[in-house]
């Protein structure tokens, strides 16, 4: 390690700092910039090699290169690498495909490097299928694993992460179930995300089984598929739970006493939008999973049809106080969105963003949900097109809600002279609440 500089003439603030401070400031600056320095004088050198942290990630700092300055890059970090002499230990490495100009041998030998440096943070982005190394699955250092690359992900059947708190997969094609096999094994774990990723026609149940887990989003790509899959999650800790998929056959998901927030969206097959008992149970056990949660954006389409609701819901959202609730292509049912109001009996503040609608509020909708009586105090409606269903919904709100504050509609697709007029007659319309103001944009 280079000797500390001593202060002659003009006083240089930055070579009286130590060598780790300096290889940590230069952890911050392109790949580019950091070799640069090695010309500023003799301790500068080699410091670059010492870095803790490798990012190349940033396709902008290999604009411009030629083939044969992308083979000099290439050979240049191999060397800094397998460097010969003195190993330091290794931090972070993040790379993508444009790094290694799309050579898929030199980037599968830059892994492999790094996963015996001792490193804790690994991102790979990788524009198609890539040879995973069977050591990153027993890396014992990594605390954070970041992968974006498509095509089917080959786990080997022994796998051991201890110190993994994160991991990050998308793009993948989940062939058999040795991923959730990896997910159960990691004890340290606390934020998993797959996005955008397919499940495989031998996959019957997707079973995520972790306690350590407090944050989780799972977004697979909406296809239909030939054989349905049953989903077990057995994470009693989550804070933050995100779902991204077609309606399953089945759930059975283990309450989520912590949970904060919660961002469901769920969509059926054509053929599926009819009332069908079964899954009206499995849409039921979804949402009695996540009863506990503060807050929630939900989207389920034809929820009319896969959640009737009566005058005794099987599932009531007793902690929730803000509520986004979305609507995508089909009609929706003002009566319904009233009756499911009565199962969150302490909301605050609802935000509905709703297309075209089927029917408004029915004359016998006037059984008052307690959480319009007493405590919304905030109410947006976005997509608004003046259609009378909502001027109806919009109206019960206003003659009900003793304590709104607020109530916001942001219109869409209308001219000018539409949207002034509709604005008059919102204004025009009957308040319970007196500090109540409307707003439109």
């Amino acid at each position: 390690m280079a000797k500390q500089a001593k202060n002659e003439g003009v006083l240089d603030r930055i070579s009286t700092l130590p060598d780790h401070i300096l290889c940590h400031m230069l952890s911050f600056l392109p790949i580019k910039d950091a070799v640069r320095t090695s010309v500023l004088s003799p301790r500068w050198r080699y410091l670059f090699t010492f870095m803790s942290t490798l990012d190349l990630y940033d396709y902008r700092q290999f604009r411009g290169f030629t083939r044969r300055d992308f083979n000099d890059f290439k050979n240049f970090v191999d060397r800094l690498l397998l460097f010969p002499k003195q190993q330091v230990r290794l931090e972070c490495f993040r790379v993508t495909e444009n790094a290694s100009d799309g050579d898929c041998p030199r980037l599968y030998g830059w892994i492999c490097a790094v996963l015996s440096r001792g490193i804790k943070e690994l991102v790979v982005s990788y524009g198609k299928n890539l040879r995973l190394p069977t050591l990153l699955f027993t890396c014992q250092s990594l605390v954070t694993l970041e992968l974006d690359i498509p095509g089917d992900m080959k786990i080997p059947p022994d796998v051991s992460l201890p110190n993994l708190k994160s991991l990050n997969l998308s793009n993948f094609l989940f062939s058999d179930g040795l991923i959730f096999k990896l997910v159960s094994s990691c004890h340290a774990l606390e934020e998993l995300y797959m996005e955008f990723v397919k499940l495989g026609r031998n996959i019957t149940e997707v079973n995520i089984h972790n306690l350590s887990l407090k944050r989780m989003t799972l977004e697979f790509v909406l296809v239909n598929r030939d054989k349905d899959y049953k989903m077990v999650i057995n994470a009693p800790n989550l804070e933050y739970f995100k779902f991204y998929d077609m309606l399953a056959d089945g759930y059975r998901v283990s309450s989520m006493n912590s949970l904060e927030h919660a961002n469901i969206r769920v969509h059926q097959c054509p053929e599926y939008a009819i009332y069908d008992v079964n899954r009206e149970r499995a849409a039921t056990n979804l949402l009695q999973a996540i009863c506990n949660v503060k807050c929630l954006y939900l989207l389920i389409t034809h929820a009319e049809t896969l959640i009737p609701l009566g005058p005794e819901p099987v599932f009531a959202f007793h902690k929730l106080v803000q509520l986004k609730f979305v609507n995508e292509t089909e009609a929706w049912v003002g009566t319904w969105i009233l009756e499911f109001l009565h199962c969150v009996p302490n909301l605050e503040i609802l935000h509905l963003a709703l297309d075209a609608a089927s029917e408004g509020i029915k004359p016998l909708a006037e059984n008052v949900p307690s959480c319009v009586s007493f405590h919304l105090t905030e109410i947006r409606v976005s997509r608004f097109v003046g259609d009378e269903p909502m001027f109806q919904m919009i109206s019960f709100f206003l003659k009900h809600a003793t304590v709104l504050e607020t109530l916001i509609i942001a219109m869409k697709y209308l001219t000018e002279k539409e949207e002034l007029s509709i604005t008059k007659r919102l204004l025009e319309l009957p308040r319970n609440s007196r500090s109540c103001q409307v707003i439109t944009e």
